[in-house]
């Protein structure tokens, strides 16, 4: 593997069990889950679905990343199968951006006095927006450490190249850290997010809220990456995901056809 393919891999592995582990740490301090936790746990949750959210947007790896087992679900990654960083890269993916937009979104709101929900949201939007477009498109199509075969014709930068890039992607992820930032910064005196202050009033006990607001977030967590993938998949089932290079992404590995 090449240097930033190790660093693609450190970043997943290291990112994603420093803020599972401070998680973890948080909520045995304050004695009940964290918020952090609480969207680490979710991030964790939906990986399954990058696997069909990249054969919808033909995203292709290198061979020479190590792969999840057949067994996987929906493992449809063109080329091997879904890289086995990603499960817990996504913790890394998405909760920094969230940590920081939810960290912008309160000096905002205590700088100039806006509304703190709609300040997280936008916030968090446009910070997950640019880490998108700088992981995805930077760092990853840019790079090497993955390349997008086919985009929609207008919606793509550097478009017909083995380094185009969707810019799609990157609004579809904003919104997804968008929420996350949204669960990390809107908290009460209490330091409960929305989620556990709806399960606090569905249970009696702190156990049972706990149990409550994990499933909570792991539905949430879904239906909204659900929302941003379902506009991939439409568009790639209809056929206009139709710009790309003619020639092959990586060296022995046919491109992921139309």
């Amino acid at each position: 593997m090449t240097p930033v393919l190790y660093a693609g891999q450190a970043f997943a592995y290291i990112g994603g069990i420093v803020f599972l582990a401070a998680g973890v740490y948080l909520s045995v301090r304050r004695g009940r889950i964290h918020p952090l936790l609480l969207v680490s746990i979710s991030a964790l949750s939906f990986s399954w679905i990058e696997a069909p959210y990249d054969w919808a947007v033909y995203a292709q790896f290198p061979p020479a990343l190590p792969r999840m087992p057949s067994w996987w679900p929906l493992n449809m990654t063109w080329g091997g199968g879904l890289p086995s960083a990603v499960p817990i890269g996504y913790i890394a993916y998405f909760v920094l951006p969230a940590v920081i937009g939810a960290a912008l979104g309160r000096q905002l709101v205590r700088r100039f006095g806006w509304r703190r929900p709609q300040t997280l949201l936008a916030v968090g939007l446009v910070v997950g927006f640019c880490w998108a477009l700088f992981f995805n498109a930077f760092v990853g199509a840019r790079l090497g450490v993955f390349y997008y075969g086919y985009v929609i014709p207008g919606l793509g930068l550097f478009e017909g190249g083995r380094h185009q890039y969707p810019i799609y992607d990157a609004i579809a992820m904003g919104v997804q850290m968008m929420v996350f930032t949204y669960l990390l910064g809107r908290t009460d005196a209490q330091g409960r997010n929305v989620i556990e202050v709806w399960s606090d009033n569905r249970s009696g006990s702190r156990l049972g809220s706990a149990i409550l607001s994990i499933i909570a977030v792991i539905v949430v967590g879904h239906v909204v990456y659900g929302a941003v993938f379902a506009p991939h998949l439409a568009t790639k089932l209809g056929g206009y995901v139709t710009e790309g290079p003619s020639g092959q992404l990586f060296p022995g590995i046919p491109n992921q056809p139309r």
